[in-house]
């Protein structure tokens, strides 16, 4: 269907909103930006607490901290807590009388978004003794978890999601007058709607009530056997999900009056109509609930991302939503005609969502464009292509391509009029947006913030003089790993003099200090060491080697490191 001035100046306007108002990046998930004592840290007397500030506020419920001495006892006082003036603060104290010696430090939290983050690392007092009794069972590392949990949320998003884009293309085909007049006395008689609508709300109520005791498993991470009521009731009482929570169910009781409402013929034509826009406004008002929790809850303009993630779902939801109730309600009217004028039944209703159609694919650019660069890490191209969030998302902008040239092909039909049924491509385009909605729903539970799977990294550098060093970090994930140095003079043979090789860490996303490793010096002119990566993402590693007639070589390398 071509579009007028009007629809390209709309959607112009609604782009060009967007970049003025666009923020810079914001993690969506949080992070330690500063430990005190911090990673690695050598202190000379044991300190009274310990303290790890975040980038994004905390989640009240679900955190700990674990401190574990050098002979494996624990050396926390446990008493963890999150500041209240300061709720980017996480603390506990220390024992008194801690010996020197490397202490383990394990964490857990939730972030503002919803997401359980956890990791470890070791500082030290006095002296390092090596790693402390039972570290290699600690979680090494800093990052979102949760295993095949966050894939079954995603399920009962994506339930969610589907069945309420259903209701609210249904109410719109029936109050927006989508459905041609003619074929109805009145709005709410189109056949199959009545059903339509409780399938959906039944499907939606479920995924919704199930939700609360697998978040509260999620974001608490207790195993199964040590679920419990008291610990639902923290879920509810303490996190953002579990008010949330509280709120939709409200929704689904009101919900199901209204939908009641709407169809009670011993009620006025008006009460019905105005009860059908009451479940209208009260599906729109879920869906805010959902644009509530996850990523664009850690945004730095909280209110603005919330709004445009909201209106992202209300263009999705009406344009898939629209089809379903077309492609289910629309047959049962056509089939009551002649053969020769059924199809414009489909060709007049087209026509119409055509022109809503219009400023849902306007909000779902523009919203898509904010969303996307206030969530995805920079550089922005680099993040599309190297985590799973920036995959899954290239996956939902093909399909939503996808869907635009289906709805293209179907307004070009619906203005020749051609046929006399919907084409069966409608069913492709309802299938692509199913699958569109689903991958929302994993978006909402994937990091962006975290590098794709990089494996080991080796690296060559050639000095000025024709000397090589080599560089080599395996598996290069959080964890443990082996660092290796290779030397090479220019004629290619080994140099095995070296009297010192040290490797300085830094991270080049946030403040950790520097992180240094000494590797021991042999006449084999293989040195290795075996040490442990404490975060995910970019390390600046400075190569610092010295020969045993003083001479000097340096050479900085950057790594990607990814979780394990």
């Amino acid at each position: 269907m071509k579009l007028g001035k009007r629809h390209w100046a709309l959607m112009g306007a609604l782009m060009l909103l967007c970049c003025l108002v666009m923020p810079q990046w914001a993690s969506a998930h949080a992070y330690i930006v500063q430990a005190s004592p911090g990673e690695n840290e050598l202190v000379a007397t044991a300190p009274e607490r310990l303290t790890l500030e975040f980038n994004e506020s905390l989640q009240t419920a679900f955190f700990d901290i674990k401190i574990t001495g050098p002979d494996g006892t624990q050396a926390d006082d446990g008493n963890v807590h999150v500041d209240e003036a300061r709720p980017h603060i996480l603390e506990t104290g220390l024992r008194t009388g801690l010996g020197n010696g490397t202490y383990a430090v394990n964490w857990k939290a939730v972030s503002a978004d919803g997401h359980p983050i956890q990791g470890a690392y070791v500082f030290h007092i006095g002296e390092p003794s090596g790693a402390p009794a039972g570290l290699a069972d600690l979680t090494s590392g800093s990052g979102q978890v949760g295993g095949p949990l966050k894939w079954i949320l995603s399920l009962t998003d994506w339930i969610q999601y589907l069945a309420l884009s259903v209701i609210l293309g249904t109410l719109a085909l029936l109050l927006f007058r989508i459905a041609p007049a003619s074929m109805a006395r009145e709005p709410l008689e189109v056949p199959r709607s009545y059903r339509v609508l409780w399938i959906s709300y039944g499907a939606a109520s479920v995924a919704a009530l199930i939700s609360l005791p697998l978040n509260t498993l999620y974001e608490s991470g207790v195993s199964i056997g040590e679920f419990s009521w008291a610990l639902m009731g923290s879920a509810l009482k303490l996190t953002s999900f579990g008010q949330i929570w509280m709120v939709q169910m409200l929704i689904v009781m009101l919900l199901a009056v209204t939908i009641l409402s709407g169809y009670d013929r011993d009620r006025s034509l008006r009460i019905r109509i105005w009860s059908s826009y009451g479940s209208l406004v009260l599906v729109l008002g879920w869906l805010f609930t959902h644009a509530m929790t996850g990523h664009p809850a850690a945004a730095e303009q909280r209110a603005l991302a919330i709004a445009m993630d909201f209106v992202h779902l209300i263009g999705a939801a009406f344009w898939i939503g629209a089809l379903t109730a077309m492609a289910v309600c629309l047959p049962p009217l056509a089939d009551k005609l002649p053969s020769a004028v059924r199809g414009e039944v489909y060709w007049t209703a087209i026509r119409r969502f055509t022109a809503w159609g219009i400023g849902a694919v306007a909000a779902l650019v523009a919203t898509g464009i904010y969303s996307s660069l206030i969530i995805l890490p920079a550089p922005i191209l680099t993040s599309l292509f190297t985590t799973a969030y920036g995959l899954v998302l290239i996956a939902k902008v093909v399909l939503l391509v996808v869907m635009l040239v289906l709805a293209w092909r179907h307004a070009r039909m619906a203005r020749t009029g051609s046929g006399n049924r919907l084409a069966g491509s409608l069913k492709a385009e309802l299938i692509a947006g199913a699958v569109v909605l689903a991958l929302a729903a994993v978006l909402t539970h994937l990091s962006p913030g975290q590098p794709a799977a990089v494996g080991p990294y080796k690296e060559v550098q050639t000095m000025d003089d024709g000397t090589t060093i080599t560089l080599q970090v395996s598996p290069n994930r959080t964890g443990e790993n082996q660092f290796k140095v290779d030397v090479k003079k220019p004629d290619g043979s080994t140099v095995n003099d070296l009297e010192q090789i040290t490797l300085s860490l830094t991270h080049l996303d946030m403040d950790m200090g520097i992180y240094e490793i000494t590797i021991p010096k042999n006449d084999t002119g293989v040195y290795e060491a075996e040490e442990y990566i404490s975060m995910p993402g970019r390390w600046n590693i400075k190569v610092h080697l010295l020969t045993r007639s003083l001479d000097s070589l340096d050479a900085e390398f950057e790594i990607d490191t990814a979780n394990p």
